[in-house]
């Protein structure tokens, strides 16, 4: 029973060791032993005054150590001991039988480790030794400890458990530790007797009387690490020494990288004790704690571990505490650097912790040792060659003796002789993979004659006197599947085949399913690995693995493997998987791969599988995992391959043509989509291409980038919404449109060609000036620091995202409160708290940290990440040499407030930073004071040059430029009032400033300013935001997007219009990339070779859509501009242009009479003008008050509405008829009215309201406050009841007598009177989520709405208004789409 509810036991599952205290933690009362033994109790300890009468924690552990005595020995102990621990010996210890691997069952006697609050106790039965106050063991315990390490076999501890948290048990965690059943089945401990010396010197680290807190152990492959490592977390496990392990491997997922590495780390550790476990629990149960588990692993290093054990790390009853990690090398190179920073930082901060670390010393790891204190290396190559042999020497005696051999075959008598054992001792060099290797060949099982396989490997070995690195070894093994000069071509195909597919494979894959992957019979490939059983094992989930790494270098090595049957070309094997997974792709991908019903295609993936009661089992069914495997790993094989063979090109192009919407899908239900950018890109950077296909690759990398929230979020919607909005003239529409049919409407209005943006890219919290190419143009990086969620207001961590410019393809992310980036794009600069760490562009640390006295604000690296800069929160700025993480000197007078600047100049040769008095500029090298600027600001800028510095001063009007030099001060000017933007030129002689309705432009000549541009906003409003780009281009942000301005010419660039707030742009140097961000998180890339041709005319007719309506038979659309103008459209057939007139400004509100034969237009300014709906011609001119948003029309009535009021006209004399007003705000944000069928009543929904005017009695009755904003109403027949619908789709029924108000969908009142659109009974309307625009339909086996087209973020939706049989969308760009639904259901 779980006491508290909510508990899971520690150790049940999850990945760890099983806790174990009973009584409290390093102080509580247990006492616990080995299953199958008694602990000797015994007597007292005088000077042990911790443990009183609850009693300690022993752990049984065996011990080979011989009594010698009964009588009591005293030992001596170390100088800074304040007692003198007794150690009693009896005459007879105690024994038990314990089968252990390869050891068989022997007597071993038993020792007990017991632990007190203040001591720590290791008893050989009852030998006791005394744990100092200080947490430190005394020499006698280390010794003790020592031999347990380096002697004793491993013994299943049988220890108690504590009850972990749910919190706890939820983390993310891989399956790594050293007891986890991938470990168990791969790994062993030492043989008993081997490795005795190392063992105990590492040892030494782990009881704390080694000075170094990290102890790596490099060596070659095949040496032996991981089985040190395996012994070394076993035996301190057994000694209740063992903290957390972490065993990597390249093969899979979760231990690769370090995504999961301190989450696991952290479980662990409360798994370990119940103290960590309430600390870290504690942490977990916060909000900032619960997210924290999906944030990069620096972070979670610090908020899971380092912040909460830091008090408690520093009591002294604590012991050392070891964290074993295995084979750091086959971790990514980026997270490898992550793991090693963050392990020498828990070191560093938290003592207790002792590290042994394994890996192959890789030639990008010696910086950081070389930067490294506490650290202590050992290269398991250099012992010494008789201890070696020694070694290997007693692994062969036992495993080839009688008795083992008779285990595997138990009528053979036959053992190794010793000259047997001295020739394999030879051959096998240094390499204990050898000599494992060589014992399964002697006793493998097909065989069935040891002797004999004996003798064959004594013959190789005749001929060349060792196995020169495994070499030769490998081959005499291979050499059973493949005779010398084999000429049977099926067999040495078949060979390369399989073993290829195991070495190649990208992820380990069962048997069955590589037989799909290669095309072979299931029988075949057991075969053969039947015959190869001594290098690659197949355990019992039939996946399998080759048993060292050694063999896959040995085989794919021209150098080292001659033999070209033997030899595995990994180009070759490469070539062939990318061919096998484009036709299983080719043959398995289709529409609607799951089946999904009706209702289910159109939901997101997860609540489509839901309703449709589609299971994982069920989901693998229609996915198969070969399958799977094609859709993923298709580009890693191809990257490896022979990019000019047929057979690959063939097959690229066919899936391409044909499948390549169906792959999208399936990445999407199997959440792979990301992969999809990065594929294609490979593929258009690697392979040539017809022009077709590569015109069709590239169309695809726009449909990703521009479709991808969309498929992403429900894999169906890659044919409903993406394809539907896929430009009608391009390639990929016309190779695809087939599946147009299975679309629930028509569209047109969509472009007919791709535009200049490629992609979208999503950076929620993106900032101000916050996106830069590098000076090669090809990354871009955009960045966010730490923030409050625009929706929710939660803080948000900061990220820092490197992407391809070319593609828009995601490289890395940096996480972090501050950042900065150097500006030749060799370094990042991140900061967390007083911390700041640098990273290399893909995302690793370069090993490089620094600490500060307070939290960092602002952050600066020189250009070629010479110097790092942090101004902080207690107005000091440090200065570093980034090199050596020296710190040059600080200064005070930084200014801390929000908009305070740091800035390096482009060059690196100056640092400027927001004072109190003005701005400081110092020497960016030195840090050598050079001027005070006095113009107290916190807008500067430095030239492209860094020649210059233009500061503006907006609170006093003025604007100055330095030489950035000697801070000398070249000219000044007077700005207009509220210009507070500036920008500044490459060279510095041009400068601008603005404001939101103008940019004006200065030149800098013989020590003056002169304006000599002003430059005017037009139809877009100006943003706070500008930058010169190369050749004097000025980009001004504009609501929304942009404007490119050519200086030179004095001419505006024509720019496609985009969606929201500019806050960030960009230019690459070359001049072919732009990058545009916006307050909504999106990042646009687009090819600024393309803006010309693709985008509208900013002095042209295409202004933003301002209002819409249709009328009641949809044959007639009306549209308002944002330029004043108003059209008249036919919409059957097709759409078509009727009529256009000019307003004097933006128009805001249409709408048609009952009948459609009236339609009128109002305008900003309050001008109302009266059409004729069927051919456009004016019927007359009204004056309503200015700020007017509504019309509405009855047979009599016109009502207008706005911020200024509502006015009533009567349309058969044209004249005002009254006015209706309100206090406070009035009828402020007018959004739709609704008349009365009697003209009695008047509904006006404003702001967050609707209010109802008695048109008889000239009062406003009781209003409806508190709701949606709505878009539109409808009064019902009966004049009792209103119905409405909200801008976010959201359904409202108002009952006019009690006054209540209803929400949700009623279909009896709703469909008609708000004109909803039906498909075949299905009422589908507009609805707009937090930004997004879509159709949604109710449907009638389903309660709620079901999105069935998603409008893609990249078209602007100003406008929109629905009829019964169409919905018309209006856009920014000018551009009117119309929806169509069909005639009839397709399913």
């Amino acid at each position: 029973m779980d006491p508290g509810g909510e508990g899971r036991r520690a150790g049940q599952s999850g990945g760890g060791v099983r806790a174990h205290w009973s009584g409290g933690d390093f102080g509580g009362a247990a006492s616990i032993q080995a299953e199958g033994r008694n602990t000797i109790p015994t007597s007292a300890n005088p000077f042990d005054h911790s443990v009183g009468d609850e009693g300690q924690l022993g752990i049984s552990v065996p011990s080979h150590t011989a009594p010698t005595t009964s009588e009591p020995q005293f030992i001596d102990q170390d100088a800074r001991d304040e007692f003198n621990p007794g150690i009693s010996i009896p005459t007879q210890a105690s024994t038990t039988l314990r089968p252990h691997g390869d050891i068989g069952n022997e007597e071993v006697p038993s020792i007990t480790l017991s632990k007190g609050s203040s001591n720590f106790q290791i008893s050989e039965t009852n030998a006791t030794v005394i744990l100092n106050g200080d947490g430190q063991f005394t020499k006698v315990q280390r010794n003790l400890i020592c031999d347990c390490i380096a002697n004793l076999p491993d013994i299943n501890n049988n220890l108690r458990e504590h009850v972990l948290t749910q919190s706890i048990t939820t983390l993310p965690c891989a399956k790594a530790a050293f007891k986890d059943d991938q470990n168990k089945n791969k790994s062993v401990s030492c043989f008993k007797g081997t490795r005795t010396a190392l063992l105990r010197e590492m040892a030494d680290c782990v009881t704390g009387s080694s000075e170094s807190r990290m102890y790596v152990l490099s060596g070659l492959a095949g040496i032996g690490k991981s089985t040190v490592a395996y012994t070394i977390a076993s035996r301190a496990a057994n000694l209740n020494l063992l903290g957390a392990s972490f065993f990597f491997s390249r093969d899979e997922a979760n231990r690769n990288n370090a995504r999961r590495f301190f989450t696991t780390i952290a479980y662990q550790l409360c798994v370990y004790s119940e103290t960590f476990a309430k600390a870290i629990g504690d942490v977990l149960k916060t909000e900032r704690g619960s997210a924290v588990t999906t944030k990069n692993p620096q972070r979670q290093l610090q908020a899971l571990i380092l912040d909460p054990l830091r008090s408690i790390a520093r009591l002294s009853h604590f012991q050392p505490i070891l964290i074993v990690v295995d084979a750091l090398d086959e971790c990514v190179k980026e997270d490898a650097f992550l793991v090693l920073t963050g392990l020498s930082q828990l070191i560093r901060d938290l003592p207790l912790f002792r590290v042994i670390l394994t890996t192959r010393l890789l030639p990008y790891f010696d910086g950081f040792w070389d930067s490294q204190d506490g650290h202590k290396i050992f290269h398991l190559q250099d012992i010494g060659d008789k201890i070696v042999d020694g070694d290997i020497r007693l692994y062969l005696n036992h495993n080839l003796s009688m008795n083992q051999v008779q285990k595997r075959f138990p009528k053979r008598e036959w053992r190794a002789s010793d000259e047997e054992i001295d020739s394999l001792v030879r051959a096998a060099g240094r390499f204990f993979i050898i000599a494992s290797t060589a014992v399964r060949y002697i006793l493998d099982k097909r065989a069935s004659n040891p002797a004999a396989q004996m003798q064959k490997l004594l013959r190789a070995f005749a001929q060349d006197h060792t196995f020169k690195d495994l070499d030769r070894f490998y081959s005499v093994i291979l050499r059973e599947v493949v005779l010398e000069d084999c000429d049977d071509n099926d067999i040495v195909s078949h060979y390369q085949s399989v073993v290829g597919i195991v070495i190649f494979v990208q992820h380990p894959l069962p048997v069955f399913t590589l037989a799909h992957l290669i095309g072979i019979d299931l029988k075949e490939i057991c075969a053969m690995l039947d015959n190869l059983q001594s290098v690659i094992s197949l355990g019992g989930d039939d996946v399998p693995h080759i048993y060292h790494k050694s063999f896959l270098e040995y085989i794919t090595d021209q150098a080292r493997c001659k033999d070209p049957h033997l030899r595995i070309d990994p180009r070759i094997l490469h070539t062939q998987i990318a061919i096998r997974c484009f036709r299983i792709m080719c043959e398995h991908l289709k529409y609607n791969i799951l089946g999904f019903g009706d209702l289910a295609r159109f939901m997101d993936n997860k609540d489509g599988r839901s309703k449709d009661g589609i299971t994982d089992e069920q989901l693998e069914e229609k996915i198969p995992q070969h399958l799977r495997y094609a859709c993923i790993y298709w580009v890693n094989h191809l990257k490896a391959a022979n990019t000019q063979d047929a057979d690959l090109i063939n097959g690229l192009a066919k899936f391409a043509d044909e499948h390549m919407l169906y792959w999208f899908e399936v990445l999407s239900l199997i959440g792979q989509l990301d992969l999809a950018q990065h594929a294609i890109a490979v593929v258009l950077k690697l392979l040539k291409l017809s022009s077709d296909s590569h015109q069709l690759l590239s169309e695809a990398l726009h449909f990703i980038g521009k479709f991808y929230e969309i498929i992403q979020r429900s894999a169906l919607h890659t044919y409903y919404s993406a394809l539907s909005f896929t430009p009608r003239d391009s390639l990929l529409y016309r190779r695809y449109n087939k599946e147009a049919v299975h679309n629930k409407c028509t569209i047109e209005g969509v472009p007919e060609n791709w535009d200049a943006f490629i992609t979208n890219l999503r950076h929620e919290g993106l900032g101000r000036g916050q996106v830069r190419f590098s000076p090669d143009s090809a990354l871009l990086v955009s960045c966010s620091e730490e923030h409050a969620d625009k929706y929710d207001g939660n803080y948000k961590q900061g990220k820092l995202k490197i992407w391809a410019a070319a593609t828009g393809t995601h490289i890395s992310t940096v996480t972090g409160d501050k950042f900065a980036v150097a500006k030749d794009f060799s370094t990042v600069a991140s900061s967390q708290d007083n911390i700041a760490t640098l990273y290399n562009m893909d995302g690793s640390p370069n090993g490089t940290i620094f600490t500060t006295s307070s939290k960092i604000q602002k952050l600066g690296l020189s250009s070629e990440s010479s110097r790092v800069a942090a101004a902080l929160s207690d107005g000091t700025v440090w200065l570093w040499d980034s090199r050596d993480a020296e710190l040059i000197d600080s200064f005070d007078g930084f200014e801390n407030y929000i908009l305070s600047q740091l800035k390096f100049s482009p060059t690196g040769t100056r640092l400027a930073y927001s004072s109190e008095n003005g701005i400081k500029l110092r020497d960016g090298i030195s840090g050598r004071f050079i001027a005070d600027l006095q113009c107290r600001t916190n807008c500067f800028e430095f030239s492209g040059d860094s020649s210059r510095i233009a500061a503006l001063k907006h609170s006093v009007n003025s604007l100055a430029l330095w030489n950035s030099e000697s801070g000398g001060l070249i000219a000044s000017a007077v700005v207009d009032v509220g210009q507070n933007n500036l920008a500044i030129s490459a060279n510095g002689s041009l400068l601008a400033t603005g404001d939101s309705r103008t940019v004006m432009l200065w030149s800098e000549n013989n020590g003056s300013l002169a304006k000599i541009k002003v430059l005017e906003r037009g139809s877009r409003q100006f943003q706070a935001l500008m930058a010169f780009f190369p050749d004097n281009i000025l980009a001004i942000a504009t609501y929304p997007g942009f404007k490119l301005y050519n200086v030179k010419t004095d001419s505006f660039i024509h720019t496609p219009p985009l969606s929201g707030y500019t806050t960030t742009l960009a230019l690459s140097l070359d001049c072919t990339r732009l990058a545009v961000g916006d307050s909504d998180g999106n990042v646009n890339l687009g090819d600024i070779r393309g803006i010309n041709a693709s985008g509208p005319s900013l002095k042209g007719n295409a202004t933003g859509v301002t209002a819409l309506t249709l009328s009641r038979d949809c044959s007639r659309l009306a549209c308002g501009f944002w330029d004043g103008k108003v059209e008249l459209w036919g919409t059957s057939p097709t759409k078509r242009r009727i009529a256009s007139h000019q307003h004097e400004s933006s128009v805001r509100a249409l709408g048609f009479g009952p009948d459609g034969g009236l339609f009128a237009s109002g305008s900003d300014d309050g001008t109302i003008e009266l059409w004729n709906g069927q051919d456009g011609l004016w019927r007359g001119t009204l004056k309503a008050p200015g700020g007017l948003r509504v019309v509405a029309l009855s047979n009599s009535v016109l009502v207008a509405a706005g911020d200024g009021g509502v006015t009533l006209w009567s349309l058969d004399t044209l004249s005002l008829t009254h006015t209706f007003t309100k206090s406070n705000n009035g009828f402020y944000r007018t959004s739709t009215v609704s008349i009365a069928e009697n003209n009695a009543l008047i509904a006006v929904a404003h702001f967050r309201s609707v209010s109802l005017l008695d048109v008889e009695n000239h009062r406003i009755i009781t209003p409806f406050d508190h709701l949606d904003e709505i878009h539109t109403m409808s009064f019902l027949p009966d004049n009792l009841q209103l119905v409405a619908q909200s801008k976010s789709g959201v359904f409202l029924s108002f009952n006019l007598i009690n006054k209540h108000v209803m929400k949700g969908p009623t279909l009896e009142h709703l469909i008609q009177p708000l004109n909803i659109s039906l498909w075949h009974g299905v009422p589908i309307w507009h609805c707009r989520d937090e930004e997004r625009h879509y159709l949604a339909g109710l449907f009638s086996q389903h309660k709620s709405p079901v999105p069935v087209l998603w409008i893609p973020r990249h078209i602007y939706v100003t406008a929109w208004t629905q009829g019964s049989s169409m919905i018309a969308l209006g856009c920014w760009d000018g551009r009117i789409i119309l929806l169509r639904l069909p005639t009839s259901h397709v399913g």
